[in-house]
């Protein structure tokens, strides 16, 4: 047995354990709980710090990294709290990644059946918020939080908003989770994992949640077919997108016809009217872009069907949008660089299964739908989340016999 995998095997069991009450809760402890496993999984065996050829995936990233810091020095933002959030955070997700994803034997299948655990019970108790209209949420809302004073329907904007949230890992994990069931000869528990995914995605309202449960579960039929045409044509989409998207978005919202428009729901009208906002901010200060976080004092008033909208809540509620306003040219095409060596290599890879092509595409597509059209790009609950994710799709590749 490698040394360390001891453990490494009970950080593994741990994380997907708490993953649960914390995803439960909205994901907000997610983050502190990966990083603070992340260092008690720390390798201090001198194998897993041998030379390696350079990985240009991790150059770039690390260099995207660098740049996002070095931004904050011209942000109009002057809280710093993103900073360790982001430049700590992330490599801490990524070295968690990498320890427990590299699990043999019964250490690996014990954190596979605490995978299934995790799943399983978060998408039964989100069945029982559904079938509830989310009664437990809002009775620990009212009892813990302080609601009480609220009206119901306000408070429940906040119920759903937290059981959307709470649907986000579960969404990321199912299709590495169902592969995983199914590699082990449990093809139903496969098929339940799948339809708890759906009816959370579905369900309290989040449509974006609904539509990465869609795009996710269309690009990995396509990649049962094409795995590593579709794993490197999927990353390959990515990368450009981060390039294009705040260049062809003006033009492709004002040709939207009047009659379609007028039909979008008021969320996805404020999102129009964001994103317009937005490119026009970036069109400013391209290259450098204004810094990070500096989303947040960039804001604005207008009215929008006869409310008081604010033209950038937080974030600009898509990726590539936020990257370009924050970071420039410079970020993106770091980041462009990043994900387009990562998806080669991972597309070219001699070890890559049919299983985890799949469960890579879900993944991702699944990630950058969520992040495109709603959450900040910068939300470390998410950025964790998809960490633990991503030690499921490490789990599907070549099996190596239980020792």
């Amino acid at each position: 047995m490698a040394q360390g995998q001891n453990r490494v095997g009970w950080v593994g069991i741990i994380a997907f354990t708490l993953a649960l009450p914390w995803s439960i809760a909205g994901g907000g402890l997610l983050p502190p709980m990966a990083a603070l496993l992340a260092m008690i999984a720390f390798p201090v065996d001198a194998h897993f710090w041998r030379p390696r050829p350079v990985s240009l995936p991790l150059v770039f990233g690390g260099l995207f990294l660098t740049w996002v810091g070095i931004s904050f020095l011209w942000s109009p933002y002057d809280n710093p709290d993103q900073l360790p959030k982001t430049l700590i955070g992330i490599p801490l997700y990524l070295l968690l990644v990498l320890r427990v994803g590299g699990l043999e034997g019964r250490w690996r299948s014990r954190t596979e059946a605490s995978i299934i655990f995790l799943v399983i019970a978060l998408g039964l108790f989100l069945l029982a918020e559904t079938l509830s209209g989310g009664a437990m949420t809002l009775d620990y809302k009212i009892a813990m939080e302080g609601y009480g004073d609220l009206p119901e329907t306000e408070v429940m904007v906040y119920v759903n908003r937290g059981l959307g949230h709470a649907a986000v890992p579960l969404l990321l994990l199912a299709g590495p989770a169902a592969l995983i069931a199914y590699r082990a000869e449990g093809l139903v528990v496969g098929v339940v994992v799948m339809l708890l995914a759906a009816i959370g995605a579905f369900s309290f309202g989040t449509e974006v949640n609904a539509v990465a449960f869609l795009f996710g579960s269309v690009a990995a039929l396509l990649t049962v077919f094409w795995p590593r045409a579709m794993t490197a044509g999927v990353f390959g989409s990515v990368a450009g997108g981060v390039l294009v998207v705040p260049v062809v978005l003006p033009g492709l919202i004002g040709a939207l016809p009047a009659g379609l428009r007028d039909s979008l729901p008021l969320s996805w009208l404020w999102r129009l009217e964001i994103w317009t906002y937005v490119s026009e901010l970036i069109k400013e200060r391209p290259l450098f872009g204004y810094g990070l976080d500096a989303s947040r004092p960039l804001n604005g008033e207008m009215e929008l069907a006869g409310y008081q909208i604010e033209k950038l809540p937080m974030h600009p509620h898509n990726a590539s949008l936020q990257i370009w306003l924050e970071t420039g040219l410079i970020g993106a095409a770091l980041l462009t660089c990043a994900l387009v060596f990562l998806g080669g290599r991972i597309a070219s890879a001699p070890g890559l299964t049919r299983e985890q092509a799949v469960a890579t595409v879900w993944v991702l597509v699944t990630y950058v739908t969520l992040v495109l059209f709603s959450y900040g790009v910068w939300q470390e609950w998410h950025q964790a989340a998809a960490a633990l994710a991503v030690i499921a799709v490490l789990f599907l590749g070549v099996r190596r016999p239980v020792r």
